[in-house]
């Protein structure tokens, strides 16, 4: 929570100095903008599989566990 906090505290101090030069800045473009001049890691083949893999397995159980909800429900 205290990440979250500082992290709009960063982001509304940002809005506040560009105020002047782009008085229609929002939240959305300094975020848009961390992300293309912010250093990102590269990920390796079997890093990407891995996160792909993860999500999958994830996706599956929600709908799993929806699919469960939903026949207790009807019963």
């Amino acid at each position: 929570m205290a990440l979250v906090m500082l992290g709009t505290l960063f982001l509304v101090k940002q809005k506040k100095a560009g105020r002047q030069q782009w008085p229609m800045l929002s939240f959305n473009d300094l975020v848009r903008a961390l992300k293309h001049l912010l250093p990102r890691r590269q990920l390796t083949a079997e890093e990407l599989a891995d996160i792909i893999s993860k999500r999958h397995y994830l996706r599956r159980k929600a709908k799993e566990s929806h699919a469960r909800k939903s026949q207790v429900a009807r019963e």
